[in-house]
C-alpha cells in the first residue's frame, strides 16, 4: 500500500524536477546540437559528464556507520536526508532534454529507463511520461536566426568563423522559441470569413473583362423593357465588387466623405426638386418623374404652382403617394411643419388617405389624385456609387439594386449607407467606415486569392513567428496591412479591394530585413538579398493587374520594412553595431510614425479624387476594358414613361 501511494508522488516530483531544476553548464560546454545552428555544424566532442549520463550508474561502496565530522555534516545539510540518488535522477532529467544527440533532437538511447529502487514509477508510466515531456519540449522545429524557410529553399549557409565565435552562439541562445498561433488565428478567421460570405453572396461572373447581361423587365411604363448592363467579372472566383464592400472592403466613399459622389448627389437631389407626380390618364399608376419624362400623350404630369399650390399654400410637387396634409407620422405641425421643398420631405409612417377622401367629397378626391393612385415606382440604389433612380421592384432587382418601397423620393434614402452595408453611418450624410483599413484584411476577394494567401502565411508568416514571437508579427502584419490600405484608399479610392496584399509584402520586407541584420553570418548575403529582390519585384509586376492592388503592396512593403528593423530581434557583432542598430530602431518607428501621420492628412484633408496616373501603377490597361471600373454600366435608357 505504501509503494502504491508512493508512485503518483514520484511521477509528480520527477516532472516538477524535469521542468525547473536543469543544471546550468558553462556556455563552452555546450555542443554545436544548441539552439544556434543546425546538427550538421562540426562541433566539439562531448563532455565525459555527457557520456557518463547514459551509462548504468555502480553502487556506492558501502559506508561505515561512523559519525561524520563538521564537513560530512555540512554536506548532509544540503543535500538533505534522502539525497543519495536525487542528483543523479535531477542531472538525467536535465541532460536528457537539454542535449540532444547527433542528428536532431531526439534521444539516442530509447531503452534508457531510470532505476530508483522501490521509489522508480513503472515501465508503462514512465514510459508515457517520457514521451509526453519530449513533445513538450520537442526543439527539432526551431527557426534558426538568418536561414528559415526561405534560407533552406535558396540553399543559404552560414560562414564557418561565425559558427564558433561564443558571442554569436550566446545571443543566439538567447533568443526565445514561439509558437505560431497568431497565423493559425488568422489564417483560420480568413478562411471562415470568405465561406460564409459565398453561402450568404454566392459567386459573381468569373473572367477578366466585363460581363454583359440583358433581360425584358417590366419598367415605369408598365411595359417590357430590353435591359442590358455590364459588369466586372472576378477572376478571383469569389463575390462581386459590391457585395465585397458590404462585407468591409476598402472602399474610400464609405471612409470618408467624397465631395465628386456628394456632387452626384446633390445633382439628383436639384433635379428631384423640379419632379412632379405623373400619372397615367387610364388610372393604372402614377411615377415620381420629371415633365420631359412624362408622355402628354397617356398621362398627366401633376405640378403644384402659385395658381394651383398645394397644402399649406406649397409649390414644390406633388408627390406619388406622399403629402403633408394626409399624413398622420410624422404630422405636418407647428413647430414640426414639413417645407416647402419636396427633397427635404420625411418618410411618411402613416397616411389617412381613405378616410380623407370619403369625409371630404368629390372635390378632394380630385385633389388627392397623386395620393390614390397606385404608385408604379419607388427609389431604387444601384451600383457602387449610390445612384439612386425612380423605378420598379423588377427593374431594381435584375440590376441588383436596392429598392425601398417604403419611400417616395430618392432624398428620403442614404444610397451611400446601402452600398457601404456594415454598421450605419453615426451621422446618415457623413461615411465614417475608417476601420474597413484593418477589416478588409480578413477578406478575400475569391478561392484563388484565399489559397495564395493560406500558402504565403503558412511557409512565410509561420516561420517568421517562431522568431519573432505573435505579438511582433502581429503588429507587422495588421501595421503593414493598414498603411497599404490606406494608401490605396487616398490614390484609387472608387476601388473595392481586399485582401492581405500589404501584410504580406510586410512579410517580404521582414525576411529581406532579417538577411540585412545577419548579413555577416551568411556565405553569400549579396546573393540572398538580390533573390529577394527581385522576387519582390515580380510580384510587384503582379500588381498591375486587375483585382490586385498595387499601392498596398508600396506601402505595404515600406511600413513593413520600417517595423520589422524596429521589432525584429538583431544580433549584434561588437558595441558599435549594436548602439548603431538601436538608433535605427528609433529611427524606423519615427519614420513609420510619421509616414503613417502624412497619409492620414492626406486622406483627409487634401484627398485624391481622380488620379488618372495613379491609375496606371495600380492596374495597366492592357486592353480597353482590361481595367474597366467596378461600377455597372449601362448601354441604354428608360423610354418616357
Amino acid at each position: 500500500l505504501v509503494r502504491t501511494l508512493k508512485q503518483p508522488f514520484t511521477i509528480i516530483v520527477f516532472f516538477l524536477q524535469t521542468l525547473t531544476r536543469h543544471r546550468p553548464r558553462p556556455r563552452s560546454q555546450q555542443s554545436q546540437w544548441s539552439r544556434s545552428f543546425p546538427p550538421e555544424t562540426p562541433s566539439a566532442p562531448a563532455s565525459p559528464e555527457e557520456q557518463a549520463f547514459f551509462e548504468k550508474p555502480s553502487p556506492p561502496p558501502p559506508q561505515p556507520p561512523t559519525q561524520a565530522g563538521p564537513e560530512a555534516a555540512g554536506d548532509v545539510t544540503d543535500r538533505g536526508a534522502a539525497e543519495p540518488v536525487q542528483p543523479a535522477y535531477r542531472e538525467r532529467g536535465s541532460e536528457r532534454y537539454a542535449r540532444p544527440p547527433l542528428g536532431g533532437w531526439r534521444r539516442e538511447h530509447e531503452d534508457v529507463i531510470l532505476r530508483h529502487g522501490e521509489n522508480r514509477p513503472s515501465i508503462g508510466r514512465s514510459r508515457i511520461l517520457s514521451n509526453t515531456l519530449d513533445q513538450v519540449l520537442d526543439n527539432s522545429d526551431r527557426r534558426l536566426y538568418g536561414m528559415g524557410w526561405v534560407g533552406r529553399m535558396f540553399g543559404r549557409s552560414f560562414r564557418k568563423s561565425v559558427t564558433h565565435d561564443v558571442e554569436i552562439k550566446e545571443q543566439l541562445d538567447d533568443m526565445e522559441d514561439h509558437r505560431p498561433m497568431f497565423t493559425y488565428w488568422v489564417t483560420t478567421v480568413q478562411v471562415l470569413v470568405l465561406f460564409i460570405s459565398i453561402i450568404c453572396y454566392g459567386f459573381g461572373p468569373f473572367g477578366v473583362d466585363l460581363q454583359a447581361r440583358s433581360g425584358q423587365v417590366l419598367v415605369t411604363s408598365l411595359s417590357l423593357q430590353q435591359v442590358d448592363y455590364m459588369e466586372p467579372a472576378n477572376f478571383w472566383f469569389g463575390p462581386r465588387a459590391g457585395d465585397l464592400i458590404h462585407l468591409g472592403a476598402k472602399f474610400a466613399p464609405c471612409m470618408r466623405v467624397d465631395n465628386k459622389i456628394k456632387k452626384e448627389i446633390d445633382e439628383i437631389q436639384n433635379k428631384e426638386r423640379e419632379t412632379a407626380c405623373c400619372i397615367r390618364n387610364d388610372d393604372s399608376g402614377c411615377v415620381q418623374s420629371s415633365q420631359a419624362d412624362c408622355s402628354k400623350t397617356i398621362s398627366t404630369w401633376k405640378k403644384w404652382t402659385m395658381g394651383d399650390a398645394g397644402p399649406g399654400g406649397r409649390i414644390s410637387g406633388s408627390v406619388c403617394g406622399l403629402d403633408p396634409k394626409f399624413c398622420d407620422a410624422p404630422a405636418s405641425v407647428h413647430p414640426y411643419e414639413w417645407p416647402d421643398d419636396i427633397t427635404k420631405w420625411p418618410i411618411c409612417r402613416k397616411t389617412n388617405t381613405q378616410f380623407s377622401v370619403q369625409k371630404n367629397g368629390a372635390r378632394d378626391k380630385l385633389a388627392a389624385e397623386h395620393m390614390v393612385c397606385e404608385v408604379i415606382g419607388h427609389p431604387c440604389c444601384i451600383g457602387i456609387h449610390g445612384q439612386c433612380k425612380i423605378t420598379t421592384k423588377e427593374y431594381c432587382d435584375f440590376v441588383r439594386g436596392t429598392f425601398h418601397e417604403e419611400a417616395s423620393l430618392c432624398s428620403q434614402v442614404s444610397c451611400l449607407n446601402d452600398v457601404c452595408g456594415m454598421l450605419p453611418f453615426y451621422f446618415p450624410d457623413i461615411p465614417d467606415q475608417f476601420y474597413r483599413l484593418w477589416t478588409s484584411l480578413f477578406l478575400h476577394a475569391g478561392v484563388l486569392q484565399l489559397l495564395i494567401s493560406v500558402l504565403i502565411q503558412h511557409f512565410l508568416m509561420r516561420d517568421l513567428e517562431k522568431l519573432t514571437g505573435s505579438l511582433r508579427i502581429g503588429i507587422i502584419y495588421i501595421g503593414s496591412g493598414v498603411a497599404g490600405n490606406l494608401a490605396s484608399a487616398i490614390f484609387v479610392p472608387y476601388r473595392a479591394d481586399v485582401g492581405p496584399a500589404g501584410s504580406q509584402f510586410g512579410l517580404l520586407a521582414c525576411l529581406i530585413v532579417e538577411v540585412l541584420n545577419a548579413w555577416p553570418m551568411l556565405k553569400h548575403p549579396n546573393q540572398a538579398l538580390c533573390k529577394l529582390l527581385s522576387i519582390t519585384l515580380v510580384l510587384f509586376l503582379v500588381g498591375l493587374l486587375p483585382w490586385v492592388d498595387n499601392y498596398a503592396h508600396l506601402f505595404g512593403f515600406v511600413f513593413g520594412f520600417l517595423l520589422s528593423y524596429a521589432l525584429l530581434p538583431f544580433i549584434s557583432f561588437g558595441k558599435y553595431d549594436r548602439h548603431k542598430k538601436v538608433f535605427l530602431i528609433w529611427v524606423c518607428l519615427a519614420a513609420a510614425w510619421i509616414l503613417f501621420i502624412c497619409l492620414v492628412l492626406l486622406f483627409y484633408i487634401i484627398p485624391v479624387y481622380d488620379c488618372k496616373i495613379c491609375s496606371f501603377f495600380n492596374c495597366l490597361p492592357l486592353t480597353r476594358e482590361f481595367c474597366a471600373s467596378q461600377n455597372i454600366n449601362f448601354k441604354r435608357e428608360e423610354p418616357i414613361v
